[in-house]
């Protein structure tokens, strides 16, 4: 299957390289949200393309629940387990606050942009 044939409902998904770069599409990613849905269109870049480097642009998302930082641990383990990569750019404050009271900031790789975070894979 090929990336440009995959349409998933709350982000764009485009290839640098190897690198899957994701961008949400929605500001608040929280319960309201079908995050199963969520959860299985981030882990088919990894399953399903065989995606081993993901930068997560999270620029245009104000808010996230503890359920959607759940998929992203569980993305960045799917990843840590075939030698893979996950780094999260473009942090809005919201996010970040969300992250940084869950002990979650020096966890994952964090960029400040998305080049910064493809030059962080590549290298």
């Amino acid at each position: 299957m090929d990336l440009a044939e995959f349409h998933p409902r709350y982000f764009n998904a485009t290839k640098h390289a190897d690198v899957a770069v994701v961008k949400f599409e929605i500001s608040h990613l929280n319960d309201e949200e079908n995050i199963e849905e969520l959860g299985h269109e981030l882990f088919a870049l990894v399953d399903q393309f065989g995606f081993r480097k993901v930068v997560l642009n999270m620029g245009s998302v104000e808010y996230v629940t503890s359920s959607v930082v759940g998929k992203i641990i569980t993305l960045h383990r799917k990843l840590h387990r075939s030698d893979g990569q996950l780094v999260i750019s473009n942090l809005t404050p919201g996010v970040n606050e969300v992250l940084m009271a869950s002990r979650l900031l020096s966890y994952f790789k964090v960029s400040p942009t998305e080049p910064e975070a493809l030059a962080s894979l590549s290298a």
